[in-house]
């Protein structure tokens, strides 16, 4: 299981964002809920499919969950289609991310 957490900078005690698939950096913990990677979002300048490109990305890295503050429509739609868990939360993102570990 990987957790994508959606945030504004790459610290894991960062706020998690409210943009989704805009969001700056998005945090990848681990089954043990330890922080395993940090992506820079290449595609928060892009004007159009952003939720969808945002989305394969991280359906790529084989993540099971992303939380985010809030997901648009073609985001949350991309992910869902591709059995990912979407999960809107605020909070601090190695906290949150803990919280849903299974």
């Amino acid at each position: 299981m990987k957790i994508a957490v959606a945030t504004e900078n790459n610290d894991p005690s960062a706020e998690i964002s409210s943009q989704g698939a805009r969001a700056l950096f998005y945090l990848i913990f681990g089954a043990d809920g330890h922080l395993s990677e940090i992506l820079e979002n290449p595609y928060t300048s892009n004007a159009t499919r952003v939720g969808p490109d945002v989305a394969n990305m991280l359906i790529n890295m084989h993540v099971t969950k992303v939380i985010a503050g809030r997901f648009g429509p073609k985001f949350k739609e991309a992910l869902k289609n591709n059995h990912v868990e979407c999960i809107e939360q605020t909070g601090i993102a190695a906290q949150v991310a803990k919280e849903f570990i299974d």
